[in-house]
């Protein structure tokens, strides 16, 4: 029996082409908002069966993606962009690296959820930068968030390759997009120092962590540290002397 599209699916597949590849609980995060994540494993089955959604396993590249315990990874088919508006995608979607840095990315938008469920920030709005933007701005993602009766406007860049990182590109878009911070987030703690050397030149709105601190902590609640090493408070950017942690955090279905 063919099934209906609804506007659930349509969105879905705007996820799905907005971020180019998700996990199920990452879809189902996204499109919850304030309510409680729903279920929608058996909705994206029948999708695939019926080939708008294309699921594809990585074989030798990630061998431990066809893991029972690990979620599927979607992504739209050439037949869904095409009826869906969406330009035809020349990434390699399947290259391992593409998967983690993608990801990643989509770990960061949950983790601002978690904090807009746990009250701390409201009125999130999150925008994924595809590649074109992203050489132009240099940035990965924008959001905004209300936090104590101010609108906080953040720029992500995750774990960037220093032959990559174009500070003109970033202080350019420090303006133009009206960024209170922009926020670096690498992998793992010595990745950070050739980083922070390269991005000198974005001076005080420049905060640096890694995926550990923000999936330990919480994205409001972890240990930002600026250029000199300093603790700084996220919502407010005064200096911390010790890291503030949330003692109501719960950690969101991150990917791994």
């Amino acid at each position: 029996m063919a099934i209906q599209l609804n506007e659930r699916d349509q969105l879905i597949f705007r996820l799905i082409d907005e971020h180019e590849v998700l996990l199920e609980k990452h879809i189902s995060w996204f499109i919850a908002g304030d309510e409680k994540p729903v279920l929608i494993r058996d909705r994206l089955r029948k999708l695939f069966y019926l080939d708008f959604l294309l699921c594809q396993r990585h074989g030798s590249k990630l061998p431990w993606w066809t893991t029972p315990t690990k979620p599927l990874v979607y992504m739209l088919s050439p037949m869904a962009r095409k009826m869906h508006g969406f330009g035809e995608n020349q990434e390699d979607v399947l290259d391992s690296d593409f998967q983690r840095h993608h990801l990643e990315i989509a770990n960061l938008r949950m983790l601002f959820l978690v904090a807009q469920k746990n009250g701390i920030i409201s009125d999130l709005t999150w925008t994924t930068f595809k590649r074109e933007r992203q050489v132009e701005t240099g940035l990965n993602a924008r959001v905004t968030f209300k936090h104590g009766g101010e609108t906080k406007s953040l720029g992500l860049v995750n774990n960037p390759e220093v032959s990559d990182i174009s500070v003109q590109h970033l202080l350019k878009s420090q303006l133009a997009e009206k960024l209170d911070w922009t926020l670096v987030i690498t992998r793992e703690e010595a990745d950070q120092k050739a980083v922070k050397a390269s991005l000198a030149a974005l001076g005080e709105k420049v905060l640096f962590s890694t995926h550990q601190d923000l999936y330990r902590e919480g994205i409001m609640s972890s240990t930002w540290q600026n250029l000199d090493n300093a603790n700084i408070n996220l919502a407010t950017g005064l200096t911390l002397t010790t890291p503030t942690y949330m003692a109501s955090y719960t950690s969101p279905p991150i990917a791994v």
